[in-house]
C-alpha cells in the first residue's frame, strides 16, 4: 500500500468504490460525540465509464454497495470503509457482463470485493471539497481522491418518517492499468471514470 499522498491518476469501482464517499459530515454541529453512519443502499449509487475506440463510452454500475463512516465533528477527525461487490457489475449487456467478472478484468470470484478506506477529509471555508483514502481493486491497492460535488446533512421527512441523512455526490478519475487490469488496452480505454451518490444516517453513537 502506497505511504505517499498522491492526486489521482489511478470504480471501481466501488468504489468503486465507492465509492462512496461520506465524509466531512460538516453540518452535523449538533452531535457531540463521534457517530457512526450507515449507506443508504438504495440511495447509494456508483456508476462508470471508459472510452470505447475513442468513439464512444462504455458505461455501467454496481448493485451491491456497503458502507461505514465514523465522523467527530467537534475535531473534523474520522474514517470511512466502503465495500462494492464486483459480481454485481452490470453494463445492460449479459455477456460483457459475464467478460467483466472474468479474469480479464475485475476477476470478480478471486477479487469479490472492492473496497476504499479513507481518514482524511478535505475541507476549504467550511465545506467538504475531497475524501482521501486508498482504493483497493483487483488485489492492487492504490491512492485515490474523490472530489466532491456537493454535500451536505440535514434531517428529511419522507412517509411521515424523520430521519438524519448526510448525502453528497462525488468523481474520481484512475487508471485500470494501475490495478493490473490491462485487457482490450488501448482499444477500449485505459482511464476509468466513477461517479458516486451516496446517502447515509446515523446508525447510533460510536463504540
Amino acid at each position: 500500500m502506497p505511504t505517499r499522498r498522491t492526486a489521482p491518476t489511478l470504480p471501481t469501482l466501488a468504489a468503486l468504490t465507492a465509492l462512496v464517499a461520506l465524509a466531512g459530515l460538516t453540518g452535523t454541529s449538533a452531535l457531540a460525540t463521534p457517530t457512526n453512519y450507515t449507506v443508504d443502499p438504495t440511495h447509494t449509487s456508483v456508476y462508470f465509464g471508459v472510452s470505447h475506440f475513442d468513439r464512444t463510452s462504455v458505461r455501467g454500475r454496481f448493485g451491491k454497495i456497503d458502507g461505514r463512516v465514523t465522523y467527530d465533528p467537534a475535531t473534523g477527525a474520522g474514517a470511512l470503509d466502503f465495500t462494492v461487490d464486483t459480481d454485481s457489475v452490470d453494463s445492460g449487456n449479459r455477456s460483457l457482463d459475464g467478460v467483466l467478472r472474468s479474469p480479464q478484468f475485475f476477476d470478480a470470484q478471486a477479487f469479490p470485493v472492492a473496497r476504499f478506506q479513507a481518514n482524511q477529509f478535505v475541507t476549504e471555508g467550511g465545506k467538504l471539497v475531497a475524501v482521501d483514502g486508498t482504493f483497493t481493486l483487483h488485489g492492487v491497492a492504490q491512492p485515490l481522491r474523490l472530489e466532491a460535488d456537493r454535500f451536505s446533512c440535514g434531517q428529511t421527512v419522507l412517509f411521515g418518517i424523520k430521519r438524519d441523512v448526510c448525502g453528497g455526490d462525488f468523481h474520481a478519475t484512475l487508471q485500470r492499468s494501475a490495478f493490473g487490469m490491462t485487457r482490450f488496452l488501448p482499444e477500449v480505454g485505459d482511464t476509468v471514470t466513477l461517479q458516486i451518490s451516496v446517502e447515509a444516517s446515523p446508525a447510533g453513537p460510536a463504540q
